[in-house]
């Protein structure tokens, strides 16, 4: 049987964010056709060593290093791969708590050189790449980037307003302050410069990217950090995630309000801070109207406490419900289900999970900009709104109110948005990752752009 090992930040009992729900989804389908193997992060100490989850072997440090030792390891990475160092210390490694010490800077405990493919599930797992690479330069790789330093920080934003165009420049973004050079140095030598000395280095291997924009922001990127895109440009294939339609569907609930839902990360790209302003322009227009952000975070984040403010001002905590809690299982379910409109109003959304969510339970998803933009269209299976225009974002969400936006009657979007997700179910897309393993293994990776259709599927095409 092929042997994959897979490298993930979080895997398995241990999940409880966006790398380990995709990990989970993913590789636990392919294990019923491949032995897939996985090295986690110890990040809970009650975590096992050696866990056996829905067919996938994961291992886990039992151990850490020092940080003199991670560093001797980040040295002689970046100096085998001809990558400027002199600027790391301890403070650097040790940023991401645990993380170097933990996990990124030690062989695994399995047998690499019976590996048939080496699969490094983001960012953190990009050392262990170049380690690989270095040690078993005939091995194939597939190193999945899930989204970047700059952009997580706010220098890089999206700006796609009509969706995604083909051009690589700088045309879909919205460049601030240090732009792509905002954030820890290390991180974003990992994401951009070392993934991209893996590639030209490795003939049989991929890069996957999870949207068009979010492609052309790595191809950006790496020419900003002193690469040339043009020599790996086709290694990199953008492939869109997709979301469980069993766990995620439809329930009938009655409600007595109609509800504005958002939830995710309480940051600022994520755009949270227009909902009170929404909220204040169609509280009169909505009779009965009620809004839910749903957050987990530290009470005493900024942000948070902005949000706190900004709707106690306006008098508006009779009508916005700020939840702090973290829901799992059939509680996010029902929680989908209670909204009439999912908000996903990113500034820098690469992939965005939250519309696929909202799109399997039926709820008609209202996004921003990145590749939130790619999956939902426009008056077809959701609404676009701009996070950069209260009046336009507030007619658009009156209108789905009204039962009717631009002419098409809200229950067919909700039927859409059901479809696009049902197209998009985890099934489907761990059979084309299949096809992209296959590709690797035979040593053709140049057909893999002949499936690109089915990597990234336009919404317009299979809804008719």
């Amino acid at each position: 049987m092929t042997r994959l090992i897979v490298d993930s930040y979080e895997a398995g009992s241990g999940t409880v964010g966006g790398l380990g729900t995709f990990h989970d989804s993913l590789f636990s389908r392919l294990a019923k056709k491949y032995e897939v193997k996985t090295f986690a992060m110890m990040i809970n100490p009650a975590l096992p060593v050696r866990e056996s989850y829905k067919g996938i072997i994961i291992r886990r440090p039992s151990f850490e290093i020092d940080n003199a030792t991670a560093l001797s390891f980040l040295y002689d990475l970046f100096e085998h791969y001809g990558i400027q160092y002199d600027y790391l210390n301890e403070y650097e490694i040790d940023f991401p708590p645990y993380f170097f010490r933990k996990y990124s800077c030690i062989p695994s405990p399995f047998k690499m050189a019976k590996t048939d493919l080496f699969i490094a599930n983001d960012w953190m797992s990009i050392p262990r790449s170049a380690f690989y690479s270095w040690l078993h330069p005939s091995m194939p790789q597939e190193i999945i980037l899930h989204s970047f330093e700059p952009g997580r920080l706010g220098g890089v934003l999206h700006k796609n307003f009509n969706g995604t165009n083909d051009k690589i420049d700088e045309s879909d973004f919205l460049i601030q302050g240090s732009g792509f050079y905002t954030g820890k140095r290390i991180i974003r030598d990992l994401e951009f410069t070392l993934s991209y000395r893996i590639a030209r280095r490795l003939v049989d291997s991929i890069i996957l990217t999870v949207s068009k924009i979010h492609r052309k922001e790595y191809f950006i990127g790496i020419n900003k950090h002193g690469g040339d895109y043009k020599s790996i440009e086709h290694k990199v294939y953008a492939i869109y995630h997709g979301v469980d339609t069993d766990f995620y569907e439809p329930v009938k609930i009655e409600k007595e309000y109609f509800t504005i839902g958002i939830i995710g990360r309480c940051t600022p790209i994520k755009g949270f801070h227009i909902l009170p302003g929404l909220v204040e322009r169609l509280r009169k227009r909505i009779p009965n109207l009620r809004a839910h952000i749903v957050t987990s975070t530290r009470p005493d984040n900024p942000y948070y406490l902005q949000l706190e403010k900004e709707i106690e001002e306006k008098k508006l905590h009779k009508l916005i419900n700020i939840d702090n809690t973290f829901y799992i299982g059939r509680g996010k379910v029902l929680l989908f289900n209670e909204w009439d409109v999912a908000l996903v109003p990113s500034l820098y959304e690469p992939q965005g999970q939250v519309d696929l969510e909202a799109m399997a339970c039926g709820v008609i998803p209202a996004v921003g900009m990145g590749g939130l933009r790619e999956k939902v269209i426009d008056g077809l299976n959701g609404i676009w709104i701009n996070p950069y225009n209260m009046v336009e974002s507030a007619d658009k969400i009156y209108q789905v109110y009204k039962g009717n936006y631009n002419g098409v009657d809200i229950e067919d979007l909700r039927k859409n948005a059901r479809k696009t997700a049902e197209y998009l179910d985890w099934d489907r897309r761990a059979r084309v990752h299949e096809k992209i393993i296959e590709f690797i293994l035979a040593g053709d990776i140049d057909k893999i752009k002949y499936i690109q259709d089915e990597l990234t599927p336009d919404p317009r095409d299979f809804l008719g």
